[in-house]
């Protein structure tokens, strides 16, 4: 039996450019293999995927509003995913962020960790009032939903993670109700008076080290190419 990783392990994080959600999937199920052997680190990834449409466990087909014909025009996939919630929306200008670590039962700490650095992120780019709600898990700001988040636990071990809309296309959220709530807005921080919104590469950067420092462990990074 694999003993418990230590929690203070060093969180390797690697930045895997623009990836179809289905490669991302793999690494992390691979990662969460690895670290539940004994035989690798906890990880961060961290991606921006070309349009996608995901389907948690609760996700209801006919929350896809669009037609098979409009979503090959907008070379948009749909992909189920072992995460909790309903239809979200992944697209370029969102930063995706996939933790694979050891979380125990302290499932709602991990949920906190992720929207709270998601918070302080969009603060330090000039997007001030989200907040986190736990009803339905992501950051608001008032009727307005800016990031979502799902995890999907196994042998206390995280898959999956958040979503943060930097400057995503309005368009593309037509596509789908958002998280079960018809009727719900969701927004970038583009389109809610950001002083600025970084390359997605960058705002990856910047949020690992915030999640690092948050959790209290040291960060390393992966070159791709190891």
């Amino acid at each position: 039996m694999a003993s418990t990783p230590e929690p203070e392990a060093p969180l390797v994080a690697e930045w895997l450019g623009r990836r179809r959600f289905a490669e991302a999937l793999d690494l992390q199920l691979a990662a969460r293999e690895a670290l539940a052997a004994g035989e690798g680190p906890p990880r961060l990834f961290l991606v921006e995927h070309p349009p996608t449409l995901t389907l948690g466990r609760r996700a209801a087909r006919e929350d896809v509003l669009w037609t098979d014909e409009q979503l090959a025009e907008a070379a948009m996939e749909v992909c189920e995913t072992p995460r909790g919630g309903q239809v979200t929306l992944h697209a370029p200008g969102q930063l995706v962020v996939y933790p694979v670590v050891y979380v125990g039962r302290r499932i709602r700490a991990l949920i906190v960790d992720l929207a709270e650095t998601a918070r302080e992120l969009l603060g330090e780019y000039g997007v001030d009032g989200a907040e986190f709600r736990m009803d339905h898990p992501g950051l608001w700001l008032g009727d307005t939903k800016i990031a979502s988040l799902g995890l999907h636990i196994s042998r206390g071990i995280s898959v999956q993670g958040i979503a943060i809309n930097l400057a995503v296309d309005p368009q593309l959220f037509r596509a789908l109700v958002s998280c079960g709530l018809p009727g719900v807005e969701v927004t970038s921080a583009a389109r809610v008076g950001a002083r600025e919104v970084p390359p997605v590469a960058e705002a990856a950067r910047r949020y690992a080290a915030l999640f690092a420092a948050r959790r209290g462990v040291e960060l390393r990074w992966r070159d791709p190419d190891e």
